[in-house]
């Protein structure tokens, strides 16, 4: 990697989610590719699902982020014909969106069975709606201690184990 390509990482390792803004885009696995072609900087991100309404405000900050360190010519180009997945949030990514208060996406698809409560730490927890405050949320509640939960929905993983 190339320093200019290094800086640029250095750069976008400090950008948060403007709607869970304890996680890091690069640990979200927003970042698609960071190359250089014909001496521009392409950044590729990928939005974490359609239409999502921050991935305009992550744009833009990308390009700020990079003018700011010096990074120019660049473009940031938003890849909405390939999937994100929730599989490429890192473990490091996991823990941001816990630390927000919301349980991190499971490896497969949703089962409530398999969530465990972020205020008591109970596997008792009942889906009350798919839906939540995002698309990329659902609702939930803990039976155990009350507490209503947001979860991360799983997106472009297995329905198996």
């Amino acid at each position: 990697m190339t320093n200019r390509l290094a800086a640029a990482r250095q750069a976008l390792s400090e950008l948060r989610d403007p709607e869970i803004p304890t996680v890091g885009i690069l640990e979200l696995g927003m970042l698609h590719d960071l190359r250089e072609e014909d001496g521009v900087m392409v950044v590729e991100l990928l939005p974490t699902f359609s239409g999502c309404p921050a991935i305009g405000v992550i744009t833009d900050e990308v390009q700020k982020t990079l003018v700011e360190a010096g990074l120019e010519p660049l473009r940031v180009l938003v890849r909405a014909d390939l999937p994100w997945s929730t599989s490429m949030i890192t473990e490091t990514g996991r823990r941001q969106v816990a630390e927000f208060g919301i349980v991190p996406p499971p490896p497969r698809s949703l089962v409530v069975e398999d969530v465990v409560c972020l205020n008591c730490h109970e596997r008792n927890v009942a889906l009350v709606s798919r839906f939540g405050s995002t698309p990329c949320r659902a609702t939930a509640k803990c039976r155990s201690c009350g507490e209503p939960l947001q979860l991360f929905k799983p997106v472009g993983v297995s329905s198996g184990a």
